[in-house]
């Protein structure tokens, strides 16, 4: 048998430590070797068991023995099954960054809440190696799950003091004259059952509603006095996490709002946000705003709107994760898997869990983000 690309294959063990492994094929006499070079750049420094088992596409040559080598091994997206990527860019100041990955389409956000715990806030961990989940963001974008570094070697190089025991960036930018600390553990936590976290911005105890901010989410997310848990009890400037819920008008708000801890100040001490004449109102540019951040005030960035481009397509559902509300199809006509939302699929099909769906031939609507990314819309089964 000659050269041969593209073909798929199963990892059957990788080694990470010596730096191989091998791939199964039913077609070839014996197992597939291939080495670390053979890996993507992203991939180069995981360990264990992430590989094994994973389905994947390389090309193969035979050595002068008659036996295969794989060469250029790349590691598609898998539902249920961590990524592998690289720290694109890191802002500690803003307290955010995104990952690229060889296996997504799409770089993906992470905030300093996400870093393995231990991890220095403040460290530079550009171009770092890193293994994560991804969840689907109210407009679509994905944003981590769950973060760690591909080794111990990476991970103590950035080793930091007791993220326990650290100011939370409202304490340390100065906010409200005192330290904001948050459950670093708490946040975790929240992340890994699917919730999303941010920030109280303003919360008027007269009109029973408020507003909190996601990093890297454009628009502010309005919630009510019911959709808190502890009932009705909100503090500007804490953390908390939430369920995000997308309305009929396309507007995302927040329900099962829950405090992650910290320590806080009354929402009737900071003033400004609802009205109020405080720090952070009457034209003032509020501490945060002084201390570079942008202020409270300033309208945020254009919202990632999604526009129909007026044509159809027929593909398959590559993967879907019921949990967490988004998948891919396999289009022929375009470059690349088109994303998806649960809300996008028809109503008898937004209860399926994934495995069910996977494989199934649809029609729907193609859109199109304000970047250019394509989306799929008005999914219906062929």
């Amino acid at each position: 048998m000659a050269a041969v690309a593209g073909i798929s294959g199963v990892v059957k063990s990788w080694n990470g430590s010596k730096g191989f492994g091998f791939i199964q094929h039913p077609e070839f006499p014996g197992d597939i070797f291939f080495g670390r070079g053979e890996l993507p750049e992203d991939l180069k420094g995981v360990q264990g068991k992430f590989l094994d088992g994973r389905p994947v596409v390389f090309d193969a040559a035979a050595n002068p023995d008659g036996k295969y080598k794989a060469t250029a091994v790349a590691v598609p997206f898998i539902e249920g099954k961590g990524i592998a990527g690289k720290i694109k860019t890191y802002n500690p100041m803003k307290r955010y960054g995104f990952i690229t990955s060889s296996s997504l389409t799409e770089d993906v956000h992470f905030q300093t809440t996400d870093l393995p715990q231990g991890t220095d806030p403040n460290s530079q961990i550009g171009e770092e190696l890193v293994q994560f989940e991804v969840q689907a963001m109210p407009d679509g974008k994905l944003r981590v799950s769950s973060l760690r570094f591909q080794n111990k070697k990476i991970a103590m190089r950035h080793r930091g003091a007791n993220m326990m025991g650290m100011p939370g960036m409202m304490g340390m930018m100065g906010k409200g004259g005192g330290n904001t600390t948050v459950d670093i553990q708490a946040v975790q936590a929240a992340q890994a059952q699917g919730l999303m976290t941010g920030t109280i911005k303003s919360y008027g105890e007269k009109t029973g509603y408020g507003f909190l901010n996601v990093v890297g989410y454009p628009k502010d997310i309005k919630f009510g006095r019911q959709d808190v848990t502890n009932g009705g009890i909100v503090t500007v400037g804490e953390t908390v996490s939430f369920s995000p819920v997308q309305n009929q008008d396309g507007r995302v708000t927040a329900s099962n709002v829950s405090s992650l801890g910290g320590n806080k100040r009354p929402a009737s001490a900071m003033g400004g946000m609802m009205g109020m004449p405080g720090m952070m109102g009457m034209g003032m540019p509020g501490m945060m705003g002084m201390m570079g951040m942008g202020g409270m005030m300033k309208k945020g960035p254009a919202t990632h709107t999604v526009t129909s481009t007026g044509r159809s397509a027929a593909g398959m559902i590559k993967t879907y994760n019921g949990q967490k509300g988004f998948g891919f199809i396999s289009s022929p006509g375009i470059s690349g898997d088109v994303f998806f939302m649960k809300t996008s699929l028809p109503a008898e099909a937004q209860n399926s869990q994934g495995t069910d769906l996977q494989g199934m031939s649809v029609n729907f609507e193609v859109a199109q983000t304000t970047e250019g990314k394509m989306r799929a819309e008005n999914i219906t089964t062929a």
